[in-house]
Parts: C-alpha cells; sequence; structure tokens
C-alpha cells in the first residue's frame, strides 16, 4: 500500500498525517515522527502505543520526537484513519 496523508482536525487544530504500512502494521505519522500504529482487525483494529510498536518493529531514534505525544488520537481520528486505510 502506498503511504498516504489524511488531514484531521485534534482539539481545534488541523494536523495532517501520514499513514504507511510497514511489515502488516499501519505507521501513523506527523512531520516525519511516528506517533502510534494500528494492527489491522482480527476482530477489531488494534491502536499500538510507541512503547509496543518499538517491541514490533526495527525503529530509529529519529523516527521519534518527545513532543508527539502531545498528540492524543482520540477515536472519532482513529475511525477516520481506520475507514481511510479500508477504502484506500
Amino acid at each position: 500500500m502506498q503511504p498516504f496523508i489524511l488531514n484531521v482536525t485534534l482539539d481545534g487544530e488541523n494536523i495532517e498525517l501520514t499513514i504507511s504500512e510497514i511489515d502488516g502494521l499501519y505507521q501513523i505519522i506527523h512531520e516525519g515522527h511516528i506517533i502510534a500504529a494500528l494492527r489491522p482487525p482480527g476482530e477489531d483494529w488494534q491502536l499500538l502505543p510507541l512503547d509496543e510498536l518499538i517491541e514490533k518493529v526495527s525503529l530509529y531514534e529519529s523516527d521519534f520526537d518527545p513532543k508527539s505525544h502531545r498528540i492524543a488520537l482520540h477515536s472519532p481520528i482513529i475511525n477516520q484513519i481506520i475507514a481511510r486505510i479500508e477504502s484506500h
């Protein structure tokens, strides 16, 4: 799957997220830094926080940014991401 960009509104601010599939996980990237990932459904999609993502794939220190923790992915945003993945 080719990476794609999704514009979302989060806390009144427009945020651009890039979604990229690698090794069966959909990485959620903001400003070049990975903020989380989604695992496709067995039954339900699963949001993987960074600490669990680190255990699953090889990542570089530059992939992370401490400021990215300020972005909280709420259910409506996650549902938007999942809908785009499923229709992409």
